[in-house]
């Protein structure tokens, strides 16, 4: 098993919790440097890295997430889904609905009428 399917469902967590990450490996060491929306999405990609690895003894993961973005540029984007409402989404980032209602304004004139395939922006908590 590669290092990457061993971790894939906390990559797969990152994925769907609008954490962005770079993957590299190197001498037997998986690296992730990332950058979580919001505290409650890290401590997610955490609680995962302990349910893989409770003692954290492996020494095969090199785990570095940030909250917000290091480059100052306060928001995300995401791609609506099937089943996705305003409230659903500003969950996954640790903002609110309203929030993320304003910052896309100029494509959404009613908050209960999004639609799968949109890209919205979200803001930083």
């Amino acid at each position: 098993m590669s290092l990457q399917e061993k971790y894939q469902t906390l990559l797969d967590l990152a994925n769907q919790n609008g954490t962005s990450y770079e993957l590299s490996e190197s001498e037997g060491v998986l690296h992730i440097k990332g950058s979580a929306p919001s505290d409650a999405a890290k401590q997610q990609i955490w609680d995962e890295y302990n349910r893989i690895d409770p003692d954290y003894r492996a020494g095969d993961l090199m785990l570095d997430i940030s909250v917000g973005g290091a480059s100052g540029g306060g928001e995300h984007t995401y791609t609506v889904q099937s089943g996705d409402n305003l409230s659903k989404i500003a969950g996954k980032y640790g903002t609110t609905w309203q929030a993320i209602f304003e910052a896309n304004r100029d494509q959404i004139s009613n908050p209960d009428l999004i639609q799968p395939g949109q890209e919205l922006k979200i803001p930083n908590a």
